[in-house]
């Protein structure tokens, strides 16, 4: 594939990071800084001009006869402009916009409007993340496939919980769940049929919305998330209040902002969210709104630094619940070292949905855990391995596992009873797995970095 990415900001860079590996991939990028930095770090052609000029569009298409071409600069106007430019250079080319603000949000090609085929919008998927880390009281991280209706999340096992003890195989667990991996003191655990659940495991769960919701409350629910804190009134930050506020239970929402103009803003837009107008690195406000008894504190602000003064504020308050959003991927390690565990970074959202989009086609495909983890899924054919085999007598290289199977309109968790027939969709989660056996297991659909 030959790929145009207009912009070489954190989006049009995680791309390019992310497709250079093993496609043609022309960066056009009029700040020269910028610029620069991305010929010196990344495999790929880079153009120092203007992606918004239409002369500059057709000569990066033309120059390597591009199959796709994702605009990624700040102005969201912008990027649906340069999509509908390319579609007039060259009718066939894939077009991906990436929109930060809801209110751009335009009709697709497959819904019916020519022009762009895929959108991605970082914004909106950190906020649905956050709002659903927000209310699984026991949940420290959350991701969605949604191509396979399919929820996952990690639950922290603390003193007092309902599953200390217990062993896996015994857990009365929902019908359409699976959990596929105890870590453990920094060690995975993919074969846990017999392992003992103890305090300070952090237990992997893929399945259904509903059992993902079901299985927080077998966990154990001292008390029901019902006050959340949002410190920013970034896209981010809003969109998670109004999710949050939106929901039929009672629940009080306040958000800090500093900035008097955007707080204004923010309360004219927002129904059933107290806003306040104050600078939320300072304990003093903190303190004055009383921060402390918030069941929740979301650091969301456009500034990783400010979210990480927030987050240890939080923490000296002793909040339960601490989630944070960041743009440089240099500050997760930061955050984690503070004890910050529910953290949602921009660039591994920007990689997930260029991989899953552009790379994968319909296969799912997320990564995790700093890209040591790997969701993807392989059909079955004629050829296949797995098939006619029950998952028992399968022998997986070390750090695979089956999470899940696709067929026809249903989900399987699988059993290791389970038998797979052809164009049985195979869900397959990988733990710094040898690629050599994945590639001969699977064959090219493992992902890329593996």
């Amino acid at each position: 594939m030959k790929v145009v990415i207009v912009g070489a900001g954190n989006v049009g860079f995680t791309s390019a990071k992310a497709l250079s590996k093993s496609h043609d991939v022309l960066i056009v990028e009029k700040d020269a800084t910028m610029a620069e930095n991305a010929k010196a770090l990344l495999n790929a052609s880079v153009l120092h001009e203007d992606g918004s000029n239409p002369r500059v569009i057709e000569a990066a298409i033309k120059r390597i006869d591009a199959d796709t071409i994702i605009s990624a600069i700040p102005d969201d106007a912008h990027n649906i402009f340069i999509c509908l430019m390319a579609k007039r250079v060259k009718p066939t080319i894939q077009t991906v916009a990436c929109l930060r603000d809801p209110d751009f949000t335009v009709k697709t090609s497959k819904e019916g409007l020519e022009g762009i085929d895929i959108l991605i919008s970082p914004e909106l998927i950190t906020s649905e993340k956050i709002e659903k880390l927000a209310v699984l009281e026991n949940a420290i991280t959350y991701d969605r496939l949604p191509g396979m209706n399919i929820d996952l999340a990690t639950f922290r096992i603390g003193e007092g919980h309902k599953l200390v003890g217990k062993v896996v195989l015994d857990i009365d667990k929902p019908a359409d769940c699976n959990i596929i991996a105890v870590n453990r003191e920094g060690n995975v655990i993919l074969n846990n049929e017999t392992t003992e659940i103890h305090v300070g495991d952090r237990i992997r769960v893929i399945g259904s919305p509903e059992s993902i919701t079901l299985f927080n409350k077998l966990v154990g629910v001292e008390r029901e998330a019902k006050e959340f804190v949002i410190l920013g009134a970034s896209i981010v930050g809003m969109e998670t209040a109004k999710r949050l506020a939106q929901s039929n239970k009672k629940r009080l929402v306040k958000l800090i902002e500093n900035n008097e103009g955007r707080s204004r803003f923010a309360a004219r837009e927002l129904d059933g969210v107290t806003v306040v107008c104050g600078d939320f690195i300072d304990v003093a406000v903190l303190k004055s709104e009383d921060v402390q008894r918030a069941d929740v504190i979301i650091a969301a602000s456009q500034v990783d630094e400010r979210n990480l003064l927030a987050c240890i504020a939080g923490l000296r308050f002793g909040t339960k619940k601490i989630i944070s959003k960041y743009s440089n991927e240099e500050y997760e390690k930061i955050f984690r070292y503070t004890g910050i565990e529910s953290i949602i970074g921009y660039h591994r959202i920007i990689y997930n949905e260029i991989t899953k989009n552009l790379i994968f086609d319909d296969n799912a495909i997320l990564a995790t855990e700093g890209n040591r983890e790997f969701f993807f899924s392989v059909v079955v054919g004629s050829r296949s391995p797995l098939l006619d085999n029950r998952l028992g007598d399968i022998n997986l290289p070390d750090g695979v596992k089956i999470a899940a199977v696709k067929r026809g309109n249903r989900t399987i968790y699988p059993r290791m009873d389970t038998k797979f027939v052809e164009n049985d969709r195979v869900l397959v989660f990988t733990h710094m797995a040898n690629p050599v056996k994945l590639n001969r297991m699977f064959g090219s659909s493992k992902p890329l970095e593996l």
